[in-house]
């Protein structure tokens, strides 16, 4: 009886201490109290409000501010051309992709073609009392692949 209260009280140090060690970081913030907060999901579940503190070492980081996008330089006109141009880039690729999807599935259908002739050579020659179905059906798959 003492050993296994022993064990059990062992087990559960280890599981707490596990996942204490697994939680890397948690996030800190102010309170409108001005009191500071610990946990493990941001203020607001937002990450950018809240400070993250590393657990093993005890320091803190800030939030990381957004990256502000491009500079907006030139006039009007020069940013709608460059935006022009990067839809053109982009619809050079999805077309490029197009291309390539259209070439893939022709080949296929070209393969599909191939084995639809070859079934059906082989039920003109099939010794089988079906020889009629089989003919039927490949011929369905001939008309179906090979247009």
């Amino acid at each position: 009886m003492k050993t296994t209260l022993t064990y059990t009280l062992l087990t559960l140090c280890f599981s707490l201490t596990a996942a204490a060690a697994s939680a890397d970081s948690v996030y800190a913030w102010r309170n409108t109290n001005g009191t500071t907060t610990y946990s493990d999901v941001p203020h607001r579940l937002q990450p950018a409000r809240s400070n993250t503190m590393n657990i093993r070492t005890h320091t803190v980081y800030r939030p990381i501010k957004a990256v502000a996008s491009e500079q907006t330089e030139g006039s009007v006109t020069e940013q709608q051309n460059q935006l022009n141009q990067k839809i053109t880039e982009v619809n050079k690729q999805i077309e490029a992709q197009n291309q390539k999807i259209a070439e893939d599935n022709q080949a296929m259908k070209d393969d599909n073609c191939k084995a639809a002739r070859l079934n059906r050579n082989y039920a003109e020659s099939a010794r089988t009392n079906n020889r009629e179905a089989l003919k039927q059906r490949y011929d369905a798959d001939i008309s179906k692949y090979c247009n």
